[in-house]
């Protein structure tokens, strides 16, 4: 059927424009991996935390409170469990859909004079991937997703008093993803590929309100990214019995095996953050966090063939927060322990849930430590719990086309911070 194989081609164009090759652990396709110690504490306070480089992607503001050049290397890696099942509860293939990945980070952070700091920053926003068995129920919408991305990020902070900071930041963003839908083990409907880059940019401030508590408010812009790519089908003009009727999309799939590209923004995030010293070794941390995703609205794809008409795939998804509490204790000169918890909220309905993206609220559990060598070295380490709800998946049709049974995640992450 037309409409089947241009949602096929569609929410491929749309994964295609998203960042790394990961199943995303924040809701909707958005990833937070960019520190360890942030990790600890579930990233609760860090546009008002600057304990190393990485605070250049949370809040250049940040930067204002290191006062050595400041290097930071982080390394993340996501074990996710997802299992989708149809509504007969068979899960042919589905059983685990997520797939494991690693996903890196560096910063540098170098003050200038009293006054202004610059940093640089390699780290992701955004990110999808997921990948369905050669006999699953579910491969028809979405057989595999690899997605690869970058943010690219030059940030300055400016130390207006010893109470209050600003900083900006130019973001360049570059993604790259394979997308796949088969609708039977020996047929493949779509096989896509693109890449693109796109630009934007981040602000934020840094203000001190009582000697003992921080606050931290930053904005990222959304990002325009144009996806052009190339679609490739091996369906016969035959049909496929039951799927495809014989001989009826002979000029369609001709679409299919040509270039196309998608327009896609990115939305924006705002972040508040506090944090306070309860003691001089115990601080509290906490942060609201929203990504403006009502900017998704729909997946708009264009054929460069003559002739061929725009495909639309709805979304229609809604503003979504991220609620974090984390506590921080220093328990000695040395060694530093955190704990976190968060609350994420799905940006998706049920009646516009795929299964390119079998999103729903999750729950964050984390721990963390850090250790310092010496006066110029240290390592922290984070480790992270994520579930999530069991949720119907619809596919913007009326009744389910099956549910997703299991969401959860182990995060894992290292970092090493050297200030010169």
């Amino acid at each position: 059927m037309i409409t089947r194989a241009s949602k096929f081609f569609g929410v491929s164009a749309l994964l295609a424009a998203m960042l790394p090759a990961i199943h995303a652990n924040a809701a909707g396709f958005q990833v937070s991996e960019h520190s360890a110690a942030g990790l600890g504490r579930a990233f609760a306070g860090e546009a008002a935390v600057a304990d190393d480089a990485s605070v250049v992607a949370r809040n250049p503001a940040g930067m204002s409170l290191l006062d050595r050049t400041t290097l930071t290397v982080v390394g993340s890696v996501i074990f996710p469990e997802i299992k989708v099942e149809a509504l007969d509860g068979t899960s042919h293939g589905s059983n685990s859909v997520g797939e494991d990945a690693f996903v890196p980070a560096a910063y540098l952070v170098m003050p200038y004079n009293d006054k202004i700091t610059f940093g640089f920053g390699a780290n992701t926003n955004y990110g999808l991937g997921t990948k369905y068995g050669t006999h699953s129920n579910f491969s028809t919408e979405g057989a595999e997703s690899e997605i690869i991305s970058v943010n690219f990020n030059t940030s300055i902070a400016y130390q207006m008093n010893d109470r209050l900071s600003f900083g900006f930041g130019l973001n360049a963003v570059h993604a790259e993803a394979k997308l796949v839908s088969k609708p039977s083990p020996s047929v493949t409907a779509m096989d896509m590929e693109g890449d693109d880059w796109g630009f934007g940019w981040n602000a934020g401030m840094l203000f001190q309100l009582t000697p003992a508590t921080r606050i931290g408010l930053s904005y990222r812009s959304e990002v325009d990214l144009k996806l052009d790519g190339k679609s490739k089908t091996d369906i016969p003009y035959t049909g496929i019995p039951g799927i495809l009727p014989d001989g009826a999309l002979q000029d369609q799939l001709a679409v299919y095996n040509s270039a196309g590209s998608v327009d896609l923004e990115l939305p924006a995030i705002a972040e508040l953050s506090v944090n306070h010293q309860l003691t001089d070794t115990l601080s509290l941390q906490a942060s609201w966090q929203r990504t403006y995703w009502s900017s998704f609205e729909e997946i708009r794809i264009k054929f460069d063939q003559a002739g061929a008409r725009d495909h639309v795939v709805e979304e229609n998804w809604s503003d979504a927060d991220r609620l974090s509490l984390g506590v921080t204790w220093q328990y000695s000169p040395a060694l530093t322990l955190r704990a976190g918890i968060a609350r994420d909220e799905s940006p998706v309905s049920s009646h516009f849930r795929t299964f390119r993206i079998p999103d729903a609220d999750r729950m964050w559990y984390t721990i963390g430590a850090g250790y310092k060598f010496s006066e110029n070295s240290s390592i922290d380490a984070g480790y992270a719990y994520l579930t999530g709800d069991s949720v119907k998946v619809y596919e913007t049709d009326p009744t389910p086309h099956g549910e997703v049974t299991k969401t959860a995640a182990h995060i894992f992450a290292l970092q090493y911070n050297y200030k010169f």
